[in-house]
């Protein structure tokens, strides 16, 4: 944020400097103007740039409900959470205190309810399952024991608005997986 006004600083003073200097000729003003009006235009961009961030920044401080993108749908979080791209795939990651979960839009291969979840991580060998119907689709989690300990899975399905969504995560603790599915089920418009 801070190199942000210091950069608008710096081309404020530079865009406004020749009309402060005095110019030779007309020609000189009007570039001088158009210049001004240029670089008014891109500081009004930059530093709208600058106060979405700020709001950001803001919400995840507070906690609450985080905007997913431009889907028109939120996710409720714990204060210092963000919104961010998924790292790989389309989506979102949702990220901050004992929670991380991506949500992406449900493809083809994604499974349609609770038996296909369950037959597609079969080989996880699963224990401590738990399944749960929802109205607009499902939660499954389960645990099982990896070569770095215990992992603590979710895999949900919503139908939210025009949207088909997957919540998925492997977390390492109890907590972070009744963290995941909390979010995941507060995903609303």
């Amino acid at each position: 944020m801070q190199k942000k006004i210091r950069a608008v600083s710096m081309a404020l003073g530079m865009a406004f400097s020749p009309l402060f200097t005095g110019c030779s000729d007309e020609a000189d003003e009007a570039e001088a103007r158009a210049q001004a009006e240029e670089m008014a235009n891109a500081l009004g961009g930059a530093l709208e740039e600058a106060a979405n961030e700020a709001e950001a920044e803001a919400e995840a401080e507070a906690g609450g409900d985080l905007a997913l993108g431009d889907w028109g749908l939120q996710v409720a979080a714990p204060a210092g959470s963000n919104v961010r791209d998924a790292i790989v795939g389309e989506g979102y990651m949702v990220q901050g205190p004992g929670l991380v979960m991506t949500i992406a839009e449900a493809g083809d291969s994604d499974p349609a309810d609770l038996a296909g979840a369950k037959s597609e991580h079969e080989m996880y060998t699963p224990q401590n399952i738990q399944e749960e119907e929802l109205e607009d689709g499902y939660i499954l989690t389960f645990t099982n024991t990896g070569g770095m300990g215990d992992n603590y899975w979710v895999v949900g399905r919503r139908s939210v608005g025009d949207k088909t969504l997957m919540c998925k995560t492997t977390a390492n603790s109890a907590e972070q997986q009744a963290a995941a599915v909390a979010a995941c089920k507060s995903i609303h418009e």
